[in-house]
């Protein structure tokens, strides 16, 4: 039987091993997979054993998927650009890895109908996961980008990292006002997670026909009655995103692509 983990700290929460399972009995294949809490000193160290145990590909989730790039001897072109990868395995003796989560998000946005091409968007955060979306969205030609963040440093410093010309790219922090119509703002920071009051810019969600949280289930919850409330149209939380990224690292580790639709609908009952 096949053998197939995600590692993460914390992992018990994570949804990964009921997605792979039902991939698994929609495929006909027979395999298990597992979550796997691993710590930061000894992160590389857990990652070989597990593939000399017999496991034939990983996922890696918060917060080791920048540590998963580094030990990674073949990268994806993805993953060079994003420093990020959540997709691991084998081939010979080397360790390769891919990022499959701005591919996921980017599926799921063509599944719910959200268009990016000549569209200003706004993007909350400028951590790990904003970096690992950039690069697919930059991809679809939005015509502009603000990117805004608690600390005003680090959305100025990812910001800079957008060179192309018929992209507008500004930043700012929490407490300026947005200037702009907008129409899309994608969520990627903890905003509403941690059951603490929501501190976002004014005006963020009054002309923004969408809002995408890349957070899910109860989580999300409070963050998007806020952007509903403040006047967005509709709000998608980041579990199609997950079940996409996921379908694209069992097409990886095992050739067939999974039907996210109908996996969706299992999992949802």
């Amino acid at each position: 039987m096949k053998k197939y983990a995600v590692v993460g700290n914390p992992v018990g929460h994570s949804l990964s091993p009921s997605i792979h399972s039902i991939f698994a009995k929609t495929a006909s294949i027979d395999l298990e997979y597992h979550a796997v809490e691993a710590q930061k000193d000894n992160f590389e160290t857990s990652i070989l054993r597990l593939f000399d145990d017999g496991y034939e590909g990983l996922n890696i989730t918060l917060p080791f998927k920048e540590l998963a790039y580094e030990i990674s001897q073949v990268r994806s072109s993805l993953s060079l650009e994003t420093q990020s990868i959540n997709t691991l395995w084998k081939e010979g003796n080397s360790l390769c890895g891919d990022s499959t989560d701005g591919k996921g998000l980017m599926n799921d946005f063509r599944a719910k109908g959200l268009e990016i091409k000549n569209k200003k968007l706004v993007i909350i955060g400028a951590g790990g996961s904003a970096k690992a979306i950039l690069p697919c969205i930059l991809d679809l030609c939005p015509s502009e980008i603000r990117i805004i963040n608690r600390t005003k440093d680090k959305a100025k410093a990812l910001s800079s990292k957008i060179n192309l010309p018929n992209v507008s790219v500004s930043y700012s922090d929490l407490e300026t006002p947005i200037d702009i119509e907008i129409d899309g703002v994608i969520n990627t920071s903890s905003a509403g997670t941690l059951n603490e009051k929501i501190f976002l810019p004014k005006n963020l969600f009054s002309s923004s026909p969408w809002t995408y949280n890349l957070n899910y289930s109860e989580s999300a919850k409070s963050f998007n009655s806020k952007a509903l409330n403040e006047g967005s149209k509709t709000v998608h939380d980041g579990l199609g995103m997950l079940f996409h990224q996921a379908a694209l690292s069992f097409e990886i580790w095992t050739g067939i692509k999974p039907d996210v639709d109908e996996a969706i609908r299992i999992l949802r009952g």
